[in-house]
């Protein structure tokens, strides 16, 4: 059992262009869970001079950001209907050991995509 501050918090993905790239890979038994390697498609933000080299140098205007395997089940699972303790619970059972200790590494994970603009994490409501 998952226990802690974070157990009730929920991960959802921001609004950003993503896509999947090569085969299933393992994964539970949930609708709409692949196990696929997720691609981020993140926009770059230049500067006017920026602007103007990256034109000159024809640099791509999309930074394509594949992710580990569990990081890509973690964002598959961030879909605003599972909290924290919930997709630790899933995560450990797809991965075992792999993965511990579970709590620190979906923390971590989660660190990186909130850094990364292209997620957040939600407080429970309040029963009332």
């Amino acid at each position: 059992m998952i226990e802690g501050e974070w157990t009730q918090f929920i991960p959802v993905r921001l609004p950003v262009e993503w896509e999947f790239r090569g085969e299933p890979g393992i994964h539970p038994e949930i609708e709409g869970v692949t196990g696929r390697e997720v691609v981020l498609l993140i926009e770059k933000k230049f500067t006017r001079f920026e602007r103007l080299l990256a034109k000159l140098m024809k640099a791509p205007k999309i930074v394509r950001r594949t992710m580990h395997p569990t990081q890509s089940m973690l964002w598959e699972l961030m879909n605003g209907e599972r909290n924290f303790a919930e997709i630790c619970e899933i995560m450990k059972s797809v991965y075992h050991e792999d993965i511990s200790p579970v709590e620190d590494r979906m923390k971590a994970y989660l660190e990186v995509f909130v850094r990364l603009n292209v997620a957040t994490v939600l407080k429970p409501k309040e029963e009332e």
